[in-house]
């Protein structure tokens, strides 16, 4: 078993590596601004047009279909991908 002094300086010296060593930057942001009127196609390939967005919302009209859906921003992130115009 080790003693806190063993702890101590193993912790220390942890500390000095990561810093030697830097942090990692931060990822790019993989999310686009999202506009109102953009179009994204759906996994299994139907479109959709935004309507309305928010940091945690996102309000769209399917093609061919009348009514509005709704749902998170992380997941239609994750269910859709841009189409460019």
């Amino acid at each position: 078993m080790r003693t806190n002094q063993e702890l101590a300086s193993a912790l220390i010296e942890r500390m000095r590596n990561a810093m030697k060593n830097g942090t990692p930057e931060a990822p790019a942001e993989r999310r686009v601004e999202m506009i109102p009127g953009m179009r994204y196609r759906g996994e299994r390939g139907g479109m959709v047009t935004v309507i309305r967005c928010s940091q945690y919302r996102v309000v769209y009209q399917r093609e061919g279909y009348s009514g509005v859906c709704e749902m998170s921003r992380r997941e239609f992130d994750r269910k859709f991908t841009g189409v460019k115009s």
